[in-house]
């Protein structure tokens, strides 16, 4: 796996070398301060000089062994950059979902895939790298070099939710849409930041919910952040949210869409319940 030579750093500084940080390739330069060639041999582990090394010759990124010692730290330290796998599956499931993830990539306009969380090894060949995309066409080129006992986490191509409540400054119930809408984004970030909610493992409330308050900036939103469910926040569905709703599904035909009519703190739990289940459905299964 690719790391930054300050996340290298971070995990030296908080845990005095017990967690080894490894390089998984060679690397080979000549410093800019001595002019002599430096190597870093695969196998040795990185350390406060090669930190300050690294960091004077403009080298950010270093390619590390996996483990998941490693990630686990990784996790704990940058939520935001190293997230927990969104499932694991063993490998006759992993397959049958990316079958399934092919049949629905040709019935819709979006395309699905998955990301690797993990790094998964063939006679010291690695095969599936951390963080790699794989669609069902490489899946079908490398399986036949995966253990049937490999268990495979990963992230899905899908990750967020959008809020849409149409609404503008000029209507007459501007005011109680805008509060809904408000109340919604609070109800998703308060409640996984402080209530440790959670709607799904890799979900970061921070930087994973989006809004729109027109249908054009919906459908946009849609397509252009790869969001895995829609939730219309309005006491009224309208037929405007109706023609929303046909837009989204003619371009693609699995979206998962729910719908919030009603928010009370009577109701919250019950309302986070209801989308969880919605946001980890896979439709086209």
């Amino acid at each position: 796996m690719v790391i930054n030579i300050e996340e290298g750093l971070r995990i030296l500084e908080k845990y005095s070398g017990s967690i080894p940080v490894i390089y998984q390739k060679d690397i080979k330069f000549v410093d800019k301060l001595t002019k002599h060639e430096v190597r870093f041999f695969q196998g040795t582990t990185f350390d406060f000089d090669h930190y300050e090394v690294l960091l004077r010759n403009g080298i950010n990124k270093i390619e590390v062994v996996f483990s998941e010692l490693l990630f686990a730290k990784l996790v704990s330290l940058f939520p935001q950059t190293y997230r927990l796998p969104f499932a694991t599956k063993n490998f006759i499931d992993f397959d049958k979902y990316m079958s399934a993830i092919d049949d629905a990539n040709r019935l819709s306009k979006r395309k699905r895939s998955v990301i690797s969380a993990t790094e998964i090894t063939n006679k010291g060949i690695i095969i599936i790298g951390y963080g790699e995309d794989i669609t069902f066409e490489k899946w079908n080129r490398i399986k036949g070099g995966v253990d049937r006992k490999t268990e495979i986490s990963f992230y899905s191509s899908e990750r967020g939710v959008l809020l849409v409540t149409f609404m503008k400054a000029t209507d007459s119930n501007y005011l109680q849409k805008f509060f809904m809408h408000s109340e919604a984004v609070a109800l998703f970030v308060e409640k996984m930041k402080n209530e440790g909610f959670v709607l799904s493992p890799d979900f970061y409330a921070d930087t994973d919910v989006y809004t729109a308050t027109s249908e054009e900036e919906s459908f946009s939103k849609y397509v252009e952040t790869n969001v895995r469910l829609v939730v219309i926040v309005d006491s009224n569905i309208t037929e405007d949210y109706k023609n929303l709703i046909v837009k989204l599904r003619t371009y693609d035909r699995f979206v998962r869409i729910n719908a919030i009519t009603n928010l009370s703190p009577a109701n919250e739990l019950e309302v986070l319940k209801a989308i969880k289940k919605s946001y980890l459905t896979d439709n086209f299964l």
